[in-house]
This record gives structure tokens, C-alpha cells and sequence, in this order.
């Protein structure tokens, strides 16, 4: 997942569901998808928080999971729903959203970093 930066104030949280027939007694099979040590797991078995993403990103299709969002270090977490994103991408089919793309989220993701200096850019 940060395979291209060793930097160490970077985190990723992953928020598993129960969608496609997922349940909490799978996640630790699931989370090796994203082991860095820099990634915390989180189970939202009520979609507490898949809700609250649906309200902050005004999701008209369906449930707001299977999403990528992006904080710069200014965000600020606090009671009710998550903040709203610097930058997301989907893979829901939400009209109007951008489709998950590692290289432009990769992009972004540099582009918030506060020592940007520190991650190599990668042309194809």
C-alpha cells in the first residue's frame, strides 16, 4: 500500500463491512490485502460509519463502501459524521465521482503529504 514512500506519520485506516458476504470473523484473512504496519483495521459490523460517508459524500447509489479517501494532516475528526474528504475515488458506480485510479490517487495522496519531497514520482 506505501510501498513507494518509507515515510512514518502516514497511515491508512481500512474499515471492513459486512458486504459480499463478508463477516468480522474475516478480516484477518482480509487485512493481509493491506498489511503495512502503518494500517490500522476496523470493523463496522452496524455501518455506522458507511453511513455517515453516504451523508458527507452525498451517495445517491447504493452504500458508500468500497471507497478511498484522502486526509491531508489538517483534518479534524470529531463527534457525528466523518469530515469530508480532500480528495475520494469509488469503485461503486457513483455518478460524477471519480473512479478508483492508484496512479491519480497516488498523485493526490503526494500532493497532501507534508513533506512531499520524500515521495518519488513514478512515470509510465
Amino acid at each position: 500500500m506505501f510501498s513507494d514512500t518509507a515515510e512514518s506519520d502516514i497511515r491508512a485506516y481500512v474499515v471492513w463491512v459486512p458486504k459480499r458476504m463478508g463477516w468480522e470473523t474475516d478480516v484477518p484473512y482480509a487485512t493481509r490485502t493491506s498489511s503495512d504496519p502503518r494500517s490500522r483495521h476496523f470493523w463496522d459490523g452496524r455501518k455506522k460509519l458507511m453511513a455517515g460517508y453516504e451523508r458527507v459524500l452525498r451517495v445517491q447509489r447504493g452504500n458508500a463502501w468500497d471507497i478511498y479517501l484522502l486526509y491531508g494532516p489538517d483534518a479534524r475528526w470529531g463527534q457525528g459524521d466523518p469530515p469530508a474528504p480532500d480528495f475520494w475515488m469509488q469503485q461503486i458506480g457513483e455518478p460524477g465521482a471519480p473512479v478508483l485510479d492508484a496512479a491519480i490517487f497516488g498523485a493526490h495522496a503526494r500532493a497532501l503529504s507534508p513533506h512531499p519531497a520524500a515521495h518519488p514520482v513514478y512515470n509510465d
